[in-house]
């Protein structure tokens, strides 16, 4: 079936570059292979009828159907390999030939065979262009006019007026199938370029995709720190080899794992997998990052949410592995370094103090006031440098995490009292009043550690003196809620810029217009990081509200436990 498929298209296809030419040959072929087929079913039952008719009639149809199919056989050869045009018109003629030799003139004009007439005229329209169906409704009518006459006899003029509407109706038929043609193919054009264009810039884009591709991919190769890219479902999709480097992880393992696969194994202990995750699954909560132990490597992490420009939706992660080591190992070594020069240094300037306040009272002989004097001097710098020694050695334990808070039960007043004990002098000397304030409301016991809140008051008390120089400084204790208490130092100093206040608690950092009273005062400018540092262990807040030229307030919030 297949094979007679494809000889019957080879048969009836005809190539052309106009396809409205190709479709007209296309079914002229038909019909002529089709008229072929019938002509030789004619042709062998009239060969098969003889002897049982008159001779002289099936002689007539077999030589007029071998004639026609001459005929066929000359205008299919002419159509596939010459002119579609002329063959068409060589085959309707030759059928209207057929059609007006099949019967007497005078049994045509009768009417018995004039609607055999509609035929050719039909398929005019079919074979060549729509109007052909006039030419050969006009002929055919022609043809009968003449018979008729010849006949004496009066034209048939209902079948001439029924030639001419076969005709209108076929060329109605064949310009409607033309038009549409016509239109389809205009379509099809517009789609056949439209196709073209947007294949064009389909190739284009990808093209600047796979180019984008390439060199975001190199980038990202030829970045030392590692980088790995989760999507929204915290799989692996992207990871640089920096970070095959950092922890020893295959690259080919990376891609394609999990975020839970990626952090466990032997590279980090369980509390640093658990921060890992923590980070990588809500960045926004920690923003600058953490610092892990990967096996014998320190990598500091950093997390950046990716999110959609058009809705804002969370579709992924990227995290950013750098290699601290170098940095984690000098700043054990300078904490260390800190915490022995400081705890070394506190036993000879203990001693220091100790032997000259000896020699001040005169133990080991009278002195004059000169040398009172100088003695005097000497404790006040060595007790400046105690002090000075004790803030390194606490700056160095609260970055090591070794400084602990001991909570226990304290009077609220004693805190006051050890203030004015130790700073009066220090605020007299230099013509300042201290003054203090305990709210009613205050209970009488509280929970805390009173050697660091001591410390934070007289920090913020002695920092207040040094950068006033005149009026003084109050320290308010109050209840600010029922479950906070506050600790106020106010001073009439000299203030601090607006710009500066974020930096002030700050390691070794101080407000610009404090620079020159820090240079006469001495100082590493440890004590308001330390005092911060403190209020956070004692999960507390400081706030602080300053003018320039009109003093400084210092603020702290802790938690009010009563005992």
């Amino acid at each position: 079936m297949t094979y007679l498929n494809k000889l019957i298209q080879d048969l009836i296809m005809v190539s052309s570059s106009d396809p409205d030419d190709a479709r007209r040959r296309r079914n002229l072929n038909i019909l002529i292979l089709g008229l072929g087929f019938v002509l030789i079913i004619a042709i062998t039952l009239s060969i098969l009828a003889i002897g049982r008719s008159e001779i002289g009639g099936i002689t007539l149809i077999i030589g007029g159907s071998l004639f026609m199919l001459i005929g066929t056989i000359v205008v299919y050869l002419i159509n596939r390999y010459w002119s579609g045009v002329f063959s068409a018109n060589l085959f309707l003629l030759l059928l209207i030939a057929a059609i007006s030799f099949s019967d007497t003139p005078e049994q045509l004009s009768a009417g018995r065979s004039l609607f055999v007439f509609v035929i050719p005229i039909a398929m005019a329209s079919l074979i060549l262009r729509p109007g052909a169906a006039f030419f050969f409704a006009l002929l055919a009518s022609g043809i009968i006019a003449i018979f008729s006459l010849s006949t004496g006899k009066i034209p048939n003029s209902p079948a001439i007026l029924g030639y001419f509407l076969v005709a209108f109706i076929a060329w109605m038929s064949s310009n409607s199938l033309e038009q549409a043609l016509q239109d389809l193919r205009i379509i099809n054009t517009n789609l056949d370029r439209i196709v073209a264009e947007r294949t064009s810039a389909l190739a284009q884009a990808l093209t600047r995709e796979r180019i984008e591709a390439g060199r975001n991919q190199a980038i990202l190769n030829s970045i030392a720190d590692g980088v790995i890219v989760f999507n929204a479902e915290n799989a692996v999709i992207l990871a640089n080899p920096a970070l095959g480097d950092l922890t020893e992880i295959p690259l080919q393992n990376l891609t394609g794992s999990t975020l839970n696969k990626f952090v466990e194994g032997e590279g980090l202990s369980l509390s640093d997998q658990r921060r890992v995750i923590g980070l990588i699954e809500h960045p926004e909560k920690t923003k600058t990052g953490i610092r892990v132990e990967w096996r014998k490597k320190f990598l500091s992490v950093g997390v950046a949410r990716v999110q959609d420009t058009t809705t804002n939706e969370n579709i992924g992660a990227v995290a950013v592995f750098r290699d601290v080591t170098r940095e984690t190992e000098l700043e054990r070594m300078k904490e260390n370094f800190i915490a022995i020069v400081s705890h070394e240094l506190r036993t000879p300037l203990n001693a220091i103090l100790g032997l000259t306040e000896m020699l001040k009272e005169g133990i080991y002989g009278a002195l004059n006031d000169k040398q009172v004097s100088i003695a005097a001097r000497v404790m006040v710098n060595a007790t400046r440098l105690l002090s000075m020694v004790g803030d390194l050695l606490d700056e160095a334990q609260i970055n090591a995490g070794k400084l602990s808070i001991k909570p226990q039960s304290l009077k609220t007043i004693s805190l006051l009292e050890t203030l004015h004990s130790t700073m009066d002098k220090i605020a007299a000397d230099k013509g300042l009043f201290l003054s203090s304030e305990l709210d009613p409301n205050m209970p009488e016991s509280i929970k805390g550690d009173p050697h660091r809140l001591q410390q934070v008051l007289i920090n913020l008390v002695n920092n207040s003196i040094k950068f006033t120089e005149k009026g003084g400084v109050h320290v308010h204790i109050i209840r600010a809620e029922m479950d906070r208490w506050k600790m106020e130092v106010t001073d009439t100093g000299i203030g601090i810029p607006e710009n500066e206040v974020p930096h002030i608690f700050e390691t070794f950092r101080q407000a610009n217009n404090m620079a020159m009273t820090t240079r006469q005062h001495g100082g590493f400018g440890l004590g308001l990081s330390i005092v911060k540092q403190l209020v956070e262990l004692m999960n507390g807040r400081i706030d602080v509200k300053s003018e320039i030229d009109r003093g400084s307030t210092f603020s702290i919030q802790l938690p009010l436990e009563i005992t």
